[in-house]
């Protein structure tokens, strides 16, 4: 009968035990989950969406065992139209780019913003690898265009939690895209960047092409890319102008 009497209050106990611990998961899993996905939030992928208002951004990266080019006519066309552009320059684009980086910091309607230095992926980094990428392309931009930036691009658009902590620390603000036009597969020619573009572009869209040589119809799209945009009414801006002031923590727009 003792024997009995022990064993039948664990019976009692483990379910009381195991319905606190339920109560406790159930409340603590919203705090849980949004400490998981906040670092999701320091994506930013479009402006508001209150403005017809569209930033074109360019990529300008290379590793440095594969050095890349600039593309001239794509500059050339954005500075006879009169076309607002943001370049994501790397660090080791901007060392054998110089001249090229100049020409472009004394567009007022261009600016520069950092692509990491060598173009690496930061899921593979540590946070102090990822913050060397960071300084040292800040370093090659103020040697080079004698300013700056707190937009930051990622190599590829890859990242963890863990990477876009590394890199928000460094102080800038994470520039991701919400239209790809796919410019670097030389598979898509003029007339599909252009209806990637026209499917996609809405209020606040921030725009991705490369201007290094590796778009290789981006040229050719442009003129009516910027006709289509325009006929519709967008206005052309810079990233820092379609976002405005940096707030004091960064945020995404989602």
């Amino acid at each position: 009968m003792e024997r009995k009497a022990l064993i039948e209050p664990s019976r009692v106990c483990l379910p009381g035990i195991l319905g606190i611990f339920a109560l406790l998961l159930f409340c603590l899993c919203p705090a849980i989950a949004a400490w998981a996905g906040a670092p999701e939030s320091l994506l930013i992928t479009h402006g508001p969406r209150e403005l017809p208002r569209i930033a074109l951004t360019f990529d300008l990266c290379q590793v440095p065992a594969r050095p890349s080019g600039f593309d001239r006519q794509i500059v050339d066309f954005l500075e006879r139209e009169k076309v607002a552009a943001t370049f994501f320059a790397g660090g080791d684009w901007l060392r054998t780019h110089p001249e090229e980086a100049r020409r472009l910091t004394v567009n007022p309607r261009f600016e520069l913003g950092n692509h990491s230095w060598g173009h690496p992926d930061l899921r593979r980094l540590s946070a102090g690898e990822i913050a060397g990428e960071i300084e040292r392309t800040e370093a090659a931009l103020i040697r080079v265009a004698g300013r700056t930036s707190r937009l930051f691009r990622l190599p590829f658009g890859t990242h963890t939690p863990a990477s876009l902590q590394a890199a928000a620390a460094q102080g800038v603000r994470i520039i991701q895209w919400d239209v790809v036009t796919g410019d670097p597969d030389p598979g898509m020619d003029a007339a599909a960047i252009l209806k990637e573009v026209q499917r996609g572009a809405r209020n606040g869209s921030i725009i991705i092409m490369h201007a290094n040589g590796r778009g290789w119809h981006t040229a050719e799209a442009l003129p009516q890319m910027i006709a289509w945009l325009r006929g519709r009414g967008f206005e052309l801006v810079t990233v820092s102008e379609l976002l405005g002031p940096a707030p004091s923590s960064p945020a995404g727009t989602q």
